[in-house]
């Protein structure tokens, strides 16, 4: 019986989210980067930057970049709620395999190291190899292994076998659209250097008490029952310990949201008690972290909602990370 929840159509019916998509995808990609090897298997023509990130940046468009910076190879291996978790798995497969980027971008967030975040239903759900997760097991904790051997060996942990729901998806006029949605997704991410496809693609919130009101609700869901993830600090001490090692460039990038919710976090004490303790294991690490809301080079006055930029941002967001990739590693050609 658990075998059918196998079957990716079935899989559909039982959740029509694009989620399992995004993550199937950027799993083929990595893989996909891992068998290829570029600039070791292939002549290394370009600079190679890695960018590891949530949803907020996820969606660089791969022609402008292909456009505005010849002199980069960008692979885009973000995906929607990310921790340092999924950064390290990544980072750790593409070094592994003897690629050496020239430079890493890595996003950091106060939410990222939520122990009560939704990483089980999201990153140890959807990523990983049994490899990996055993190999870590110190970080990982049983909990965490217990969850992912859980769902790994029976489908129904994450495609839920709920009839009634899966009979209206089925009954839905527009499956065929999320179907040809979810495979567009896919194509999409694997063609595309990894950068993915927006289902609101330029769109931009233009009304000042939808962003407040979705701040509000983006705040309560991240911050819910916030407690400190000693497992996600591990992890990221793992990736910057790797960095440092392997002598990598890396810039840290804090995205910015819309001014409400970056006033609503501003309230928060502990975002401020978290930028102190990244701040000091970052510096130890003999890195920094890139803060767009302290950063005069970036400007954005464009939001999909509350609490990320709208498509048309992504050209500063870039500009202002190889601003700062210059000013740290190459001052000589600013």
């Amino acid at each position: 019986m658990d075998s059918i929840f196998r079957i990716p159509y079935i899989q559909t019916l039982a959740k029509i989210d694009l989620t399992a998509v995004n993550y199937k995808a950027k799993s083929d990609f990595l893989e996909k980067l891992v068998k290829e090897k570029p600039g070791v298997n292939t002549p290394k023509t370009k600079k190679i930057m890695l960018v590891l990130g949530s949803s907020r940046l996820l969606y660089f468009d791969h022609d402008e970049l292909t456009s505005f910076y010849p002199d980069w190879e960008i692979y885009n291996l973000s995906s929607a709620v990310t921790t340092p978790a999924y950064y390290d798995f990544q980072l750790t497969k593409i070094l592994d395999a003897g690629i050496k980027p020239d430079l890493v971008i890595m996003e950091t967030d106060p939410n990222q190291f939520n122990q009560n975040s939704v990483f089980k239903s999201s990153n140890l759900t959807y990523s990983f190899d049994l490899g990996y997760v055993l190999s870590n097991l110190s970080l990982f904790g049983k909990d965490h292994v217990s969850f992912y051997l859980g769902r790994k060996l029976f489908a129904v942990g994450t495609y839920k076998p709920y009839l009634d729901q899966m009979w209206k998806n089925f009954k839905n006029p527009y499956l065929d659209n999320v179907l040809g949605m979810h495979q567009s997704t896919y194509d999409y991410i694997l063609s595309h250097n990894g950068n993915g496809l927006s289902p609101i693609d330029n769109y931009m919130e233009k009304d000042s008490n939808a962003l407040l009101l979705t701040s509000h609700r983006t705040l309560d869901w991240l911050f819910a029952s916030y407690q400190r993830s000693n497992m996600q600090f591990g992890f990221y001490e793992k990736i910057l310990t790797r960095l440092q090692e392997e002598k990598i460039k890396a810039v840290i990038v804090w995205p910015l949201s819309s001014p409400d919710f970056e006033s609503l976090m501003e309230k928060e004490s502990l975002v401020k008690t978290w930028e102190a303790e990244i701040d000091g294991i970052t510096k130890n690490h003999n890195f920094s972290i890139l803060k767009l809301k302290n950063d005069p080079s970036y400007t954005c006055n464009a939001f999909a909602d509350g609490g990320h930029v709208a498509k048309d941002c992504y050209r500063g967001l870039m500009r202002s990370i190889l601003l700062e990739y210059f000013r740290k590693y190459e001052p000589n050609r600013l």
